[in-house]
């Protein structure tokens, strides 16, 4: 971990709610308790303990409580190990799977888990449940947190740190479970952040909102933890960087930013965009690629843990996250064989007595050695204003500030087809322009960029061919949405998964102008 420290030379300037923003840096100032020198905290855009940078290399891990007589016990999700059934359901016994899981977690060069317990259900009544054994919320409140007590026994035992990905506490219930974890956990270090929501682009239960909206909600989130939680972090696990149009990661008060990131298309653009115009401190929560050793090769896993990792701590991140510990099941490709251990075989913990079902994966032994690297320079990839590698359409414009007509730069510009199939994401430069690339004619729009105002619209523009003979209403490939799009054809060599051809992202039949798009900052 001797390299960390490099990271920091990227930073930018971050908002006064961080604890760098406090004139004396001493533990005592921000705690006021020797106490809490076991705590993670944030020191500029680096995380820290006591006088030692702490660099979170995370692996997520999907859990359930399981009821076992009178106690709950977090379980491993049903898929981890037999992938059709639980292997355990004694205390006991489950607690020993707990710890083999984590044993190995560290073995292989973790030193944080992310802890997924947000999974939750609710009956015709309004009642919350947690997981298929029907865990209820409300009657089973202390003994949860009881449960996740005991996992935190066990993740300190193997030397982990853990954030817990819980339900938004969008309502009453949620927030008085939720206000009476943060009581509890408050004096436990090995706890060092709290994960309020997992991508509310994708999981926010309104169906439209506002950022003064999203604001709101998110100052509140961040007073609990203040109030009962204040020596521990908040943040939220954002997805893409559309997120902007309503979750604004740059305006709303979280201690960092967490996103997650697929696609070796998009991994290195959405990583670019998120550590240059947020002005927060950021890790990679989520990341992954999906190998089954036959369709895709498993050393083409390793290639792209490798390559993301250099990426990111290029620009600048502060932690990095695996998505996940143990391959899903019978789910799509992408989520099924993204884990670093299959279903087959045996691995056993250094301690030999501690063994789980199945095999590790190349990638696994790949994490001691990725923790290693330094920080390069950092560069743009060539297709970060065409991610996707359109070809048919280019709809050209400018983002300005409307108070000043200053050029805003890292705007992010989308744009839907008249159905809504097929959507298409990219970014201004720092003239405010933009190049937005598509297969097919784009009429439904979004613009947003960091702490703005978001400009929504229908607009249909006239485009020029550049061949008269090109028909516009008869392209090719006008449904092709990114799930269907592989990167193999863009790529140099197949020995790199961020390097591609420049002369594929900038082709097009026919080009339109949208002119001007005005935005206002936003006071908070």
């Amino acid at each position: 971990m001797k390299n960390i420290g490099i990271i920091t030379v990227l930073s930018f300037l971050f908002g006064a709610f961080l604890f760098s923003s406090c004139s004396d840096n001493s533990l005592s100032a921000r705690f006021g308790n020797e106490r809490y020198e076991d705590f993670v905290f944030l020191d500029g855009d680096a995380f820290a303990v006591g006088d030692s940078a702490f660099f979170p290399i995370m692996v997520n891990y999907k859990v359930e409580p399981m009821a076992v007589g009178q106690d709950i016990v977090i379980s491993p999700a049903q898929y981890y190990e037999n992938p059709t059934d639980y292997e355990a359901y004694a205390k006991e016994q489950l607690l020993k799977q707990v710890e083999t899981h984590l044993m190995i977690m560290k073995e292989l060069g973790f030193n944080s888990v992310r802890l997924c317990m947000d999974v939750m259900g609710k009956d015709d009544k309004g009642y919350y449940f947690q997981s298929k054994t029907a865990v209820y919320l409300k009657e089973n409140e202390e003994r949860i947190i009881n449960a996740i007590d005991d996992f935190l026994l066990l993740a300190k035992k193997s030397g982990l740190r853990v954030m817990l990905l819980i339900k938004p506490p969008f309502d009453r219930e949620l927030k008085s479970y939720t206000k009476k974890l943060l009581k509890h956990c408050s004096e436990n270090a090995t706890l060092f952040a709290y994960d309020f929501m997992n991508e509310p682009l994708y999981f926010d239960p309104a169906k439209e909102r506002s950022k003064e909206e999203a604001l709101a909600v998110v100052e509140e989130w961040k007073a609990m933890v203040d109030k009962y939680a204040p020596h521990q972090l908040f943040t939220i696990g954002f997805s893409e960087p559309i997120e902007v149009f309503e979750w604004d990661p740059a305006l709303l008060p979280v201690d960092f930013v967490q996103f997650h990131t697929y696609h070796p298309l998009r991994v290195p653009n959405e990583i670019w965009w998120y550590s240059n115009y947020i002005g927060k401190p950021w890790v990679i929560g989520e990341t992954s690629f999906a190998v089954d050793n036959d369709s895709v090769e498993y050393e083409m896993q390793t290639v792209f843990m490798n390559e993301v990792y250099q990426y990111a701590l290029n620009c600048g991140a502060s932690g990095f996250g695996w998505w996940e510990f143990q391959d899903s099941y019978n789910v799509h490709f992408e989520a099924e064989y993204s884990g670093l251990l299959n279903h087959e075989g045996l691995t056993f913990a250094q301690d030999s007595t501690l063994s789980m079902v199945g095999t590790l994966k190349p990638a696994a032994h790949n994490v001691k050695k990725v923790v290693s690297y330094a920080a390069q320079e950092p560069w743009q990839a060539v297709n970060y204003y065409n991610m996707l590698g359109y070809s048919n359409i280019v709809l050209r414009g400018r983002v300005l500030e409307e108070k000043t007509g200053k050029p805003i730069e890292g705007a992010v510009v989308r744009g839907w087809n008249s159905d809504w199939t097929v959507g298409i994401n990219t970014y201004s430069n720092e003239k405010g322009e933009f190049s937005l690339y598509s297969n097919d004619i784009c009429t439904h729009f979004e613009i947003s960029a960091p702490c703005m105002t978001k400009q929504k619209f229908d607009k249909e523009m006239i485009y020029n061919p550049r061949d008269i003979q090109d028909d516009i209403y008869n392209l090719p490939n006008k449904d092709l949405e990114y799930h269907d799009i592989s990167y193999l054809p863009f790529l140099v060599n197949d020995t790199l998964l961020f390097h591609f051809k420049p002369e594929m992202f900038d082709n097009y039949k026919f080009e339109g102008d949208m002119g001007e798009v005005y935005l206002k900052r936003i006071k908070h």
